[in-house]
């Protein structure tokens, strides 16, 4: 079966793409486009690449006062032809590897209780939601149990896990929670596990390039250029898994300053190359910069391209990306990936076809 949904946060389309595969179609989504304080809203691009990819226009709208019925008003939908909501709200200020999380609780954390919000005004049948294993676990996990009480008095039962995304076939360690809820009944997410894809199952058949330089065929396979200092690092760096940590006394001219005064083997992961055989570590929304993790080609002298970071978040080897280069990039690491977001999008079918998890499987962790 088929159904509507509309997706809040909808970023460059990671989550809309993977209900889309199966015929399942976007009636609405919003995203503000704002990178940072200081960049002004559409400053991303992403709602240009959901375009592209899924022929509709989100809205540009800020969700801490943009309501249901503008929303609707704006798509042209009524309440009742929701079928399922999608709410992935930003995650920076519930991750730790943002030292001030540790502390402090960033203000658009309070993003995630909108899901209750629409959810009470248009009723879904399911709202699905993705964020950080931080949103269940860490400092300013009252954000989830406040969004819990709320849908949870709407009635709807909540399945609340967290899982390595690896674990389902996604070429890339991505630890996150799965959140699905569902009106008037049990529901229980049981995506099928598959054999662990590696880095090389997943890039390993493009073409090489040179960095800066773009594909013929493929305008989406180009990073940036490497040049001068930062080249000679790259080129000491061990190919297949090697990090600054491997450079030695010799090469000590190479490093940049941080380096010689962290502690022996801190950050190992920037500026590293990505190990053929094993999964990438986690693609993040800085991760078009090889001094911001381990984001180097294993062989090649470069960062990895937009193409190969799609293809390792799990988009489809056609998806297209709108925006400068650096945009690309961060819209890859905003991203749901779509391959996960298909299971989840397969799970809601199943489901409401009759055909999900026996009633001793349905349970609720948080």
């Amino acid at each position: 079966m088929s159904f509507n949904f509309v997706d809040l946060f909808s970023c460059g389309g990671g989550m809309s793409t993977g209900f889309a595969k199966n015929g399942h179609k976007s009636i609405g989504a919003v995203d503000l486009e704002v990178a940072k304080p200081s960049h002004g809203i559409g400053a991303t691009f992403c709602n240009d690449t959901y375009e592209r990819n899924l022929g509709l226009r989100p809205m540009s709208a800020d969700l801490a006062v943009t309501g249901p019925d503008e929303v609707a008003s704006h798509f042209g939908f009524k309440p009742g032809d929701v079928d399922v909501l999608i709410s992935c709200a930003p995650c920076t200020g519930f991750s730790q590897k943002q030292s001030r999380n540790h502390v402090l609780d960033d203000g658009r954390n309070s993003l995630v209780a909108r899901a209750a919000v629409f959810a009470e005004a248009w009723r879904p049948k399911y709202v699905v939601i993705e964020n950080v294993k931080e949103l269940l676990r860490g400092r300013h996990k009252h954000h989830f149990q406040g969004l819990h009480r709320g849908l949870t008095d709407l009635g709807y039962d909540v399945f609340a896990e967290i899982h390595d995304l690896k674990d389902f076939g996604l070429p890339q360690s991505r630890i996150r929670s799965l959140i699905v809820a569902k009106l008037g009944g049990a529901f229980h997410l049981d995506l099928p596990k598959a054999p662990l894809r590696t880095v090389r199952d997943a890039i390993g058949h493009l073409p090489p390039i040179a960095a800066g330089e773009p594909n013929a065929d493929d305008p989406m396979h180009v990073c940036p250029s490497i040049k001068g200092h930062s080249l000679a690092r790259m080129q000491a760096i061990p190919k297949d898994g090697g990090s600054w940590t491997d450079l030695t006394e010799e090469q000590a001219h190479l490093r940049i300053p941080s380096m010689n005064v962290e502690k022996p083997g801190s950050f190992p992961d920037v500026y590293g190359r990505l190990a053929w055989d094993k999964p990438a570590p986690t693609i993040t929304r800085e991760c078009s910069h090889p001094g911001n993790g381990r984001y180097s080609h294993p062989e090649q002298d470069r960062l990895l391209s937009v193409r190969e970071m799609a293809l390792l978040q799990g988009f489809p080897p056609d998806y297209f990306f709108e925006g400068s280069l650096s945009f690309k990039y961060r819209q890859i690491g905003d991203a749901v990936p779509p391959m996960i977001a298909n299971m989840i999008a397969d799970a809601i079918a199943a489901d409401a076809e009759g055909r999900g998890a026996a009633p001793d499987q349905m349970r609720m962790a948080i």
